[in-house]
């Protein structure tokens, strides 16, 4: 009986080099993409009207803010 492998099997086979070629060309897309979701984040910060009034309220509200005393304990991202 002779046994023969399916085409899209042998599409899987590759060297190693080609694929860590293939995983190295993603992660610079997937940090290229990246990049450009943050700098669009920034960019829309900057230009946002409302943005320059609310950092004002901290200023002008200081008795609003919230000290580490209101929370002890607490630790940023984390958990209890």
């Amino acid at each position: 009986m002779t046994t023969t492998r399916p085409p899209r099997i042998d599409a899987l086979d590759v060297p190693a080099e080609v694929v860590a070629a293939q995983v190295e060309a993603l992660v610079t897309r997937l940090r290229s993409q990246r990049l450009s979701v943050g700098q669009s984040a920034e960019l829309r910060h900057l230009v946002d009207p409302c943005d320059t009034p609310f950092a004002r309220l901290a200023c002008t509200h200081p008795e609003k803010c919230s000290t580490a005393a209101d929370y002890p304990g607490w630790t940023p991202g984390g958990t209890r």
